[in-house]
């Protein structure tokens, strides 16, 4: 009994100090140094304001972009995730008043006419969803730790948008059920973009975000087979485009290190 009390005494601080240097290096691998490249399964929400243009631009203006993505950082500092965007606006339907002109009272001030024969106080804005696949690179700078730096990165998906018409006074028959869908404009298409920004990348799950521009390019057609005002359908090939200032939080999945078993 005595030989094992002396024998465990003598290797205890052997012991203790592999565990020492396990436990330091543990510290490291979750501390803000940014000395080792990191593989970073996360998730990143978003959130950004879109100036549209071309056939878009002639239809709304300015409105709301809120992102969500899936992705991977790997030890290369490239970027591969998915992307799911859902944009809206505020009364921002630029030519409403002839979309909807059957509907509407005569004279200086038109409004849409209520089930009751007062103005039903519609307004409409736009609903923009789209679904992409993107990769990128992380450049980093030289103030940036390894895992940060300048993000260039490209997409290709799929856009729809629509207008929605929202009465607040009074009910309109008209845009009720299968009616709204003979004057919301809704568009689909394939869709690419890229994004330039910068990406901060800490071992600090609290303190990753991103920030940048993103321009988007989407080649859309009407779904619809017939718009009321138009009293037809519309073939027509379109070019939508956006220009989106956004900023977002990162949310990493980072692998533990390792502990070392020291035998002795």
């Amino acid at each position: 009994m005595k030989k094992f009390l002396i024998t465990l005494l003598i290797s205890l601080p052997f012991v203790t100090m592999g565990q020492g240097n396990s436990f330091a290096e543990s510290v490291l691998a979750g501390s803000d140094s940014g000395d080792t490249s990191v593989v970073a399964p996360y998730f990143s929400a978003a959130a950004g304001w879109t100036f549209p243009f071309g056939e878009m631009g002639n239809r709304y203006s300015s409105f709301m972009n809120l992102n969500a993505d899936l992705g991977v950082k790997t030890l290369t500092n490239w970027i591969i995730y998915l992307d799911f965007a859902f944009q809206f606006g505020s009364n921002n339907i630029k030519h409403m008043d002839d979309y909807l002109a059957a509907m509407m009272s005569d004279g200086s001030n038109p409004f849409v006419i209520g089930s009751d024969g007062t103005d039903a106080g519609v307004v409409g804005y736009n609903r923009n969803l789209s679904l992409s696949l993107g990769i990128g690179k992380i450049i980093r700078l030289p103030f940036s730790n390894i895992n940060s730096g300048m993000e260039v990165s490209l997409q290709g998906g799929y856009l729809q948008h629509q207008i929605i018409y929202q009465s607040t006074q009074t009910k309109v028959e008209q845009l009720e059920g299968d009616y709204a869908y003979g004057y919301d404009r809704q568009m689909r298409g394939p869709m690419a973009g890229m994004f330039i920004g910068y990406r901060h990348i800490s071992k600090k799950s609290y303190a990753n975000w991103f920030a940048g521009v993103q321009y988007s390019l989407a080649f859309t057609k009407m779904t619809r087979k017939y718009q009321f005002d138009l009293m037809s359908g519309d073939n027509k090939r379109y070019t939508d485009r956006m220009l989106t200032f956004k900023v977002g939080w990162m949310f990493p999945f980072f692998k533990r290190a390792a502990d070392k078993i020291y035998y002795f």
